[in-house]
């Protein structure tokens, strides 16, 4: 069942509508919950949130975008609500024990694969960032796509990327040296 085909259904109340959509967005919403979270069960408290918010509203997506746009931005905005509440009740340390460490001091890994690195690079990012990075570059999302997801404006995204951009190699190329190059482009 096609996107089109489930949301006039889920909207009508059929549950396995809904499921179908849920099935189909869930890893993709979690993703940008624990890149923005750094926190399992965090990102996983998002992810039902993000839907539940997703099933009230969904009379109101409108089908003018897609509706994984739609989607991601509810669960973007969700992450980074979650985040600024966690951090005006936690302390600094408390934050840390919270995400269980703090990766910017942890030595880059030393492994072959590439994903792990570049987790662990991401996860060195700000939180934000982390997230926009993630939607740009792992859901393949376009800078029009996460103005609407983020509410930023279109010189922010683009400005944000490339400062994320640079603050990644520059931090690979330190811990790796001249790995660092081969996992920017893939060679």
């Amino acid at each position: 069942m096609e996107d089109h085909q489930a949301i006039p259904l889920a909207i009508a109340g059929d549950q396995r509508a809904f499921g179908v959509l849920i099935g189909r967005y869930k890893h993709m919403v979690y993703t940008v919950a624990r890149r923005v979270l750094r926190n399992d069960m965090d990102a996983e408290e998002v992810t039902q949130d993000t839907f539940v918010k997703a099933f009230r509203r969904l009379s109101e997506f409108q089908g003018s975008g897609k509706f994984s746009t739609w989607l991601y931005s509810i669960a973007y905005r969700t992450a980074i609500s979650a985040l600024r509440n966690r951090k005006e009740h936690n302390t600094s340390t408390e934050d840390l024990q919270a995400t269980g460490r703090d990766p910017s001091q942890d030595p880059a890994p030393f492994t072959n694969d590439r994903k792990a690195v570049l987790e662990w690079a991401l996860s060195t990012l700000p939180a934000e960032d982390a997230g926009l990075m993630t939607m740009f570059y792992l859901e393949e999302l376009s800078v029009e796509e996460i103005v609407t997801v983020s509410g930023l404006g279109a010189s922010n995204v683009k400005v944000r990327l490339h400062r994320s951009r640079k603050k990644l190699f520059e931090m690979l190329q330190h811990h790796l040296k001249e790995e660092a190059w081969t996992l920017i482009t893939n060679e």
